[in-house]
């Protein structure tokens, strides 16, 4: 459904307060407010209030490739900049982070390969002010050294744990073995080494075009009201004219047709495999791949799971639904990584032939379990709703109440034959495959 999160919990922030303007006809008019609109200044939006909910997300999404705009990529330097603007106070004011501390709330940076977003969990209360300071700091980013140090410190520290993680590696690899350029084939972790060396000036560029209040999503989720949106209007000011009145263009990928797999020196050792798959325009089969990786990939229950029994190795599956195209992306770990390899391409090939009918309720049934327990907090829900919207399609987002929504009727609507179809169109082709493996060790001189 969404990409492995690439979060940084931003303990350093900054942005000043200034008062709001108001929208009356929208916020505060008898008229309902749409759930899904476009705010005065080009600001798109998504509000899914719950007063049910302990607490609120306010979350502004940009679509931006990860490995930046110019011509040679610089892996995760969205992240870079997005923790950077953060980190940069103005001459005046509270830095972001300390203001959502110091409302009892938490502040995350999530970078993936063609956006990112910076996420608020607050008290209700504190909404709008959040939603006023956060729109401060990215509608007129500010970029100073001291920010940048502390961002690339953070960032550093990030690159270097996720590169530790086996499924984060491998992950990140196959964007480049199933691509020839763009943000899938750049990765969104980077390297400690390249972080610390992005200057002041690449961060500045990419935040002045990246952080356009025109390429915004901000999404509210939880105990958030539609009066919230009223924080947005002085921060937006006019409508843009020219480039900078729509939102980024999604990048191109080129893909790759080499069919040797990419070897790589890393910290953790893995194998990967991967697809391409349907673009999210094509609902019916995206959520049919949504529910194969599921049904091949659950932990214990999975077709996949099953079939490895006691090897000392772990297999994980997931489709990611990108605009154009959406990746199935398998990991495979352990000692026994490489003898369980085939089993796991084995199952993979299996799914072009349609599941027992029994078999195939029972796993849908879970599926939807396990995709409504994994959307019960605000948070999660912003991050699902600014997924699909900046991926260009919100209605299909799976995230409405009670599960009846367009993503749940497709769900139901599946049948063992057409998953097989969807199967047999995208994952009959030989995979990409990454091998991951520490640097052999050097031999000492001989006696």
């Amino acid at each position: 459904m969404s990409e492995t999160r690439r979060v940084m919990k931003a303990a350093v922030s900054a942005a000043f307060l200034v008062s709001a303007g108001s929208l009356p006809a929208l916020a505060q008019g008898t008229a309902p407010v749409p759930a899904s609109g476009t705010l005065p200044g080009g600001v798109a939006y998504e509000l899914r209030s719950d007063p049910a909910q302990p607490a609120a997300a306010v979350a502004l999404w940009y679509r931006a490739p990860s490995s930046g705009f110019g011509a040679e990529p610089v892996p995760a330097i969205s992240r870079l900049a997005a923790a950077t603007v953060a980190a940069s106070s103005p001459i005046t004011g509270t830095p972001l982070g300390a203001l959502v501390a110091g409302y009892g709330g938490r502040l995350s940076i999530e970078a993936f390969a063609d956006s990112v977003s910076v996420t608020a969990v607050v008290p209700p209360e504190r909404v709008a002010a959040t939603v006023r300071a956060m729109t401060a700091d990215y509608f007129a980013p500010v970029v100073t050294d001291q920010g940048l140090k502390l961002a690339q410190d953070d960032a550093a520290e990030s690159a270097e744990f996720e590169a530790l993680v086996p499924q984060d590696a491998v992950e990140d690899a196959l964007g480049a073995a199933l691509f020839a350029g763009g943000p899938l084939h750049d990765g969104t972790i980077g390297t400690a080494a390249g972080l610390r060396a992005v200057r002041i000036g690449d961060v500045r560029a990419f935040a002045e075009r990246a952080f356009r209040p025109a390429n915004a999503i901000l999404v509210l989720t939880g105990d958030a009201g539609a009066s919230a949106l009223d924080a947005v209007a002085s921060r937006a000011g006019a409508p843009a004219a020219g480039p900078a009145a729509a939102a980024e263009p999604p990048v191109v990928q080129r893909r790759r047709n080499e069919p040797e797999p990419l070897r790589r020196t890393a910290e953790t050792r893995g194998i990967g495999l991967g697809w391409a798959g349907p673009p999210i325009a094509d609902e019916a089969d995206a959520t049919a791949m949504d529910f194969l990786a599921d049904a091949l990939f659950a932990p214990r229950t999975g077709v996949v799971a099953q079939a490895l029994g006691d090897r000392r190795a772990a297999a994980t599956g997931r489709f990611v639904t990108f605009r154009d195209p959406g990746l199935f992306l398998v990991t495979v770990t352990g000692e026994d990584a490489e003898a369980a390899r085939p089993i796991v391409e084995r199952a993979v090939a299996s799914a072009t032939h349609p599941m027992p009918a029994a078999a195939f309720e029972a796993a849908r049934a879970a599926y939807v379990y396990r995709l409504l327990q994994s959307m019960e907090t605000p948070a999660d829900l912003a991050s699902v709703f600014g997924w699909y919207a900046v991926e260009g399609d919100p209605a299909y987002a799976p995230a409405e109440a009670g599960g009846d929504n367009r993503y749940f009727r497709l769900a139901r609507a599946l049948t063992p034959q057409a998953v097989a179809r969807a199967a047999e169109r995208y994952l009959r082709a030989p995979p990409a495959v990454v091998i991951l493996a520490p640097p052999a060790p050097h031999a000492g001189p001989s006696a």
